[in-house]
């Protein structure tokens, strides 16, 4: 049975596998994750994806070992053009991002990428999730920010805790892309060009 190395350094990730039952291995990628000029939210989820896997392949020993690469992007369509939304690092900047979406949908891309090297396998798909937001006071805002501290999170939320309140409405088949992995993906391309399923790993 392949073991499964999740190429990322994210606490949510990895928890998000470990709740289903699944206490992989992690390495962090260290990439480089600027845009590229004019590249789309999509695209670049995608490519950063494969880049963190096959990063992380090239360090591991054993070849059977499959590795998953995942990554989210933030977009918000604008009058003037799009804009990316990354982690804001900040509260001030963690804010001022919720502030420019109040009442406004913003897609979020979550790819996933799963190589394994044996095989020379590499599958990269994307799961887009559609999030509508409330109109909120910036005074609840900064309470709600002050309270949960989303500053690594992409859109600076956490829609697992008290963030999913900012929301009118979720547009997604599996709440775990916003969370950061999207878990049916993952399965889906386990099963279609792996032979295995998390499932199967999880209960063996």
């Amino acid at each position: 049975m392949s073991t499964l190395i999740l190429a990322s350094s994210s606490q949510y990730r990895k928890k998000l596998l470990a709740d289903i039952g699944l206490h992989v291995e992690t390495m962090s990628p260290d990439i480089d994750e600027t845009p590229k000029p004019d590249e789309t939210a999509l695209t670049l989820s995608k490519r950063l994806a494969q880049e963190k896997a096959l990063k992380v392949s090239a360090r591991v020993s054993n070849d059977e070992a499959i590795v998953i690469g995942s990554d989210q992007v933030a977009f918000l369509a604008t009058d003037d053009g799009p804009v990316l939304l990354g982690k804001p690092l900040n509260v001030g900047t963690a804010v001022q991002q919720l502030k420019r979406c109040q009442g406004k949908t913003v897609s979020f891309f979550t790819a996933i990428c799963v190589y394994q090297a044996r095989s020379d396998t590499l599958i990269t798909d994307v799961e887009e999730t559609r999030v509508h937001f409330r109109e909120n006071t910036t005074s609840l805002l900064q309470g709600y920010v002050e309270k949960e501290r989303p500053l690594d999170c992409a859109g600076s939320f956490k829609s697992e805790g008290m963030g999913v309140l900012l929301f009118e409405r979720v547009q997604g088949r599996d709440p775990n892309s916003l969370i950061g992995l999207p878990i049916m993906l993952l399965n889906d391309i386990l099963s279609s060009h792996f032979n295995t399923n998390l499932l199967e790993l999880a209960t063996r």
